[in-house]
Formats: structure tokens, C-alpha cells, sequence
């Protein structure tokens, strides 16, 4: 096609829903673009495979921020799947939705129709659930989710510990309650990873009112006055140009979405200009409010097995032909087993803190000869924020991200109270009956001096950026609750950018419903609805 209805620029987590709901109707034509490649083959639908390509260019962004004072100055790398299915296709596959005061905040502060009671037939829309019928969960959408299909006994014990130290034991947290802790369910389908691309958009690829181009660069949305009508790409470096007849829907991630706005001229007024780009609206928030999960990891050595000790030549070997022949055993895992949610503050209406354990042991060296497991620590929904700003008008330049992961006072206080609490939690005979030593950090901190230092030289990211296309009701926002970008036509952003605020979750599931809704929402607006 060189024109279409819709054109979606990404097929990442919302970018493939929208392909295959969009394409529902034999009537409309739909285009995607996607600036990656296919994500298929044993890498990509064996879970652990991810861990082989992060860090590959072909297939993850690796985009590079700037020093980060809130980090004494370090540089963070920030992964992002570069293939269809984006960050689905290389994540760790974690399903979690939130709790239902984050969205009931969205609506509350101006995003109409994003309550949790609204956006939760969105969720269920979209899966396939393989666990034990619950009314919390649906059956029968493209997206497998399942039980963990392995389970290592250490995760058990971190549940038991933390109700040992006063928390709740959740058997569901999906439900819109996430006050306590629980074993995680994941995006999986009889042991296969189940991404956007093999289960929204592969179902979808035979349909003749849809194609998919792969390997284009997105540029800039084109316009005809203030309407949107199409989109200029770059394909091995060469300019190709497609129509759009109803509406551009960028679907291109928290990091590439606000950089497509930019270089199509909406934006700050006076960035564009430094950059060389005409001002087609003096959008000041587009690539700002940015938002990422600082996550510090806290390890101890263990008295069994963990998945670090269990993956040498002999063992590795073994466990990728249980998997070929079964989808079973490790190689089928995730990376978190189960997570709890705290108040580092018992004053709190609220939980503020997430802990994920992970059956592994590391370091900054990489993983330990000596079992053990790890606990990362986030602060739930901070108040930290960044800023998403061009390097230049050139679409081959990865953006700028200058953020500052533990820049509010706030994250800072609550991820010390965090920590401290975590050390109880280990310390609770479930836990710490397995516990042979400590690994990092190797001591106690003595005062809060030290731990401030310790999360400062030690935190990355949780893989979780959103917010640098803001949704709100208020004029300055990026996009209005119906996802339309203020001050044109026939444009809407539809990805984890739009949220106003960081949901107490990893953003995948909250992606997808993103992605779920915005469809109904283009379809309505056709209708005239």
C-alpha cells in the first residue's frame, strides 16, 4: 500500500493491537510501520531467549541518557525492543495491571473514561487466560497469559516472609488491588512467549486490508493544513512517502513518539527552532513529564539451587531440549516470580514501594558462581521526571533523554524506607532460613547517609518509561482523553507515552489495553460516535 486509512507508526505493545482491531473492519485499510524487524525464530518465542538479545542492535534501541546528576552523574542505558512486538517481543513478560486508584486518579484529574471500571474491559479484551477460571480474568483473547510455568520454591518463601512481616497474601492481584504479595502470572501461552506480534498481529498478517512494513524509519507526520494525511518514512536511508485518508496514529513508544511529534513541528517552540523545524504548534509538554521506574537490586545467597548455578554447558544443553521437545523446564521461566507492594510509610493511603524477586544472583560483573536470589526495588508510581528533546532533525539520531530517575526528594525518601523494610522481609524465618550470606550490597548501611549513596551509584531502570506524551483534559496536555493530539486533526498518540502517571505496575499490560481502547476509540470517531 502507499496509502491507507490508518497508518500506525511502531508495531510494538499497542501498535500491533491496534494493526489487528483496526483491521477488523474488511472495509478500512491499514498500514503499520515499524522501524525494526520480525521477531520470530527460538530466541523470540523461548522466554529466556531475551536475555541473548538485549543489548543487540538489530533488535533493541540501547538508547544511551545523558549524565544524570540524581545518579552522581552516571549514564543509563535504556533497552527498548526494536522489532515487531517492541518491548513485548524481549521483555520479561511480567502481567500486571495495577491498582484501581491509579486510574480512578487518571479520570479524576481529567482523562474521562480511563476509571479503572472503564479501562478493565479492555484488559480482559485482550486475554487468553490459562490459569484457573477467576472472575478477574477472561478467556479467550489473542493474548496468552498464564501461571508461571516453572516456579522456583525460593518465591514461595518470599510470600511467606512478607505476610510473616504484616503484608496481605494476594492469591489475585488483578483484580485492581495489589496491597500485598503474591506469585506473578505472565504473558505466556503453553510455554511460549506470547508478544503483540505473535499474538495480536500474526493472527491478523493474512488479511488483505492490512500490510506491514518493516525496517522504516519514521520521520515525520505529514499535513495538509492541520489535518494529518500522512507519513514520511526512511528505508535504508531513502525517503518513501505514505498516505493517510482517515487518521496517523503514532504507536511508537514513550521514546519515539514524542521525537516523531518534534520533528513534525509540535513541540516547544523553541527547541524546534534550535533544531532547525518549523513550528507547527507550540506544544511546550510534548516529550516532557517523562517517567521511569528507579530500580535498585538487593541479593543474598542461598542455600538451593538458583537459575544462576543451574546453566552451565552440561545443564544448559539439557534444558534447552526439555524445552524444544516440552516448552518446559528453565528455559521456560521469567525473571520475576513473585512481587509485593508496601507502604514504606504506615501513614500512607496507599502502597508506594514494589518489590520483584527474581531466583538469580548477580552483580555489576555479572552473575554469581553462588546461588542466591534478588530482589529489585522500585518506587511505585514516582514523582521523578524527565524530558524526551531532539539531538538534531535528523531521524537516524536517537533522542535526548535527560532524566533524573531519583530526582524528587520523595522517590529518594521512600526508596530508603523501602530498603529498610526489605531487610526485614529478609530477615523473617520464611527467608531467612535459606539465607547463607549477604551479596549486595556486601554490608548493612549504617544510616540513611549510606543508603542514599549505595541507591544512588547502584539504581538503573525498571524498563518501564511513560508519560512524554501526557494525557489530560487541560490544554497544555499533549493529547485529550480520546488521544488526539491537541491543536491538529486526523493524529492520536496510542501508546504507554499518553499516561498522565505511572501506574503501580510494570507497563506492558497497561500497553496493551492502551492499545485496546485507542481502537475503540478511532472506531467510534469514524462512526461519527
Amino acid at each position: 500500500m502507499d496509502a491507507a486509512d490508518y497508518i500506525i507508526v511502531g508495531g510494538g505493545s499497542a501498535g500491533c493491537v491496534l494493526a489487528n482491531r483496526l483491521s477488523e473492519d474488511p472495509a478500512r485499510t491499514v498500514l503499520l510501520i515499524e522501524a525494526g524487524g520480525p521477531s520470530e525464530g527460538l530466541m523470540f518465542r523461548m522466554p529466556t531467549g531475551s536475555y541473548t538479545l538485549l543489548g543487540k542492535p538489530a533488535v533493541d534501541w540501547m538508547h544511551v541518557t545523558e549524565p544524570d546528576p540524581s545518579l552522581n552523574g552516571r549514564r543509563g542505558s535504556w533497552n527498548a525492543g526494536r522489532a515487531l512486538g517492541g518491548g513485548s517481543a524481549i521483555n520479561g513478560m511480567m502481567y500486571i495491571r495495577g491498582d484501581k486508584h491509579d486510574y480512578d486518579d487518571w479520570a479524576a484529574n481529567g482523562c474521562v473514561g480511563w476509571s479503572w471500571d472503564e479501562v478493565l474491559p479492555y484488559f480482559l479484551k485482550s486475554e487468553d487466560y490459562q490459569g484457573k477460571p477467576s472472575p478477574a480474568h477472561a478467556k479467550g483473547g489473542p493474548l496468552g497469559v498464564s501461571p508461571l510455568r516453572i516456579k522456583h520454591p525460593l518465591a514461595d518463601a518470599f510470600v511467606e516472609a512478607c505476610v510473616q512481616t504484616g503484608l496481605r497474601r494476594l492469591p489475585e492481584y488483578c483484580a485492581g488491588d495489589v496491597d500485598g504479595a503474591f506469585i506473578n502470572i505472565v504473558t505466556q501461552r503453553h510455554g511460549a512467549r506470547s508478544s503483540t506480534a505473535s499474538a495480536f498481529l500474526k493472527p491478523a498478517a493474512r488479511r488483505p486490508n492490512l500490510a506491514i512494513v518493516t525496517g522504516a524509519m519514521a520521520d515525520q507526520v505529514l499535513f495538509e493544513g492541520e489535518r494529518a494525511c500522512g507519513v514520511r518514512v526512511l528505508v535504508d536511508g531513502q525517503p518513501r512517502t505514505y498516505g493517510a485518508n482517515a487518521e496517523v496514529i503514532l504507536a511508537a513508544g514513550t521514546l519515539m513518539s514524542p521525537s516523531i511529534l518534534q520533528r513534525s513541528g509540535i513541540g516547544a517552540g523553541s527547541h524546534l527552532r534550535e533544531m532547525g523545524i518549523g513550528v507547527r504548534r507550540d506544544a511546550p509538554e510534548v516529550g516532557r513529564n517523562l517517567q521511569e521506574h528507579a530500580s535498585y537490586s538487593s541479593s543474598r545467597f542461598a542455600d538451593i539451587p538458583t537459575y544462576n548455578t543451574m546453566l552451565g554447558p552440561v545443564d544448559l544443553a539439557r534444558n534447552v531440549a526439555l524445552y524444544l521437545l516440552l516448552q518446559r523446564g528453565v528455559m521456560s521461566t521469567a525473571p520475576v516470580h513473585a512481587m509485593a507492594f508496601v507502604r514504606s510509610d504506615p501513614a500512607l493511603e496507599h502502597p508506594d514501594v514494589k518489590f520483584s524477586f527474581a531466583p538469580f544472583c548477580g552483580d555489576t560483573k555479572g552473575m554469581s558462581k553462588r546461588p542466591g536470589f534478588t530482589v529489585f526495588t522500585n518506587v511505585a508510581t514516582p514523582k521523578s521526571r524527565g524530558e524526551i528533546r531532539l539531538r538534531s532533525a535528523d531521524a537516524m539520531e536517537k533522542p535526548v533523554i535527560d532524566h533524573r530517575l531519583l530526582g524528587h526528594p520523595d522517590d529518594m525518601a521512600a526508596m530508603i524506607r523501602g530498603l529498610r523494610t526489605l531487610d526485614r522481609i529478609f530477615e523473617a524465618p520464611a527467608l531467612a532460613s535459606h539465607i547463607t550470606g549477604r551479596n549486595v550490597p556486601p554490608e548493612p548501611p549504617r544510616d540513611d547517609a549510606e543508603w542514599e549513596t549505595l541507591i544512588r551509584d547502584g539504581s538503573g531502570i525498571g524498563y518501564h518509561p511513560v508519560g512524554a506524551c501526557r494525557m489530560g483534559a487541560d490544554d497544555g496536555s499533549v493529547v485529550d482523553p480520546k488521544l488526539a493530539v491537541r491543536g491538529v486533526r486526523g493524529l492520536r498518540v496510542v501508546d504507554a507515552s499518553i499516561m498522565p502517571t505511572m501506574p503501580s505496575a510494570n507497563t506492558n499490560a497497561p500497553a496493551i489495553m492502551i492499545g485496546e481502547k485507542g481502537a475503540d476509540l478511532i472506531r467510534a470517531a469514524a462512526r461519527g460516535a
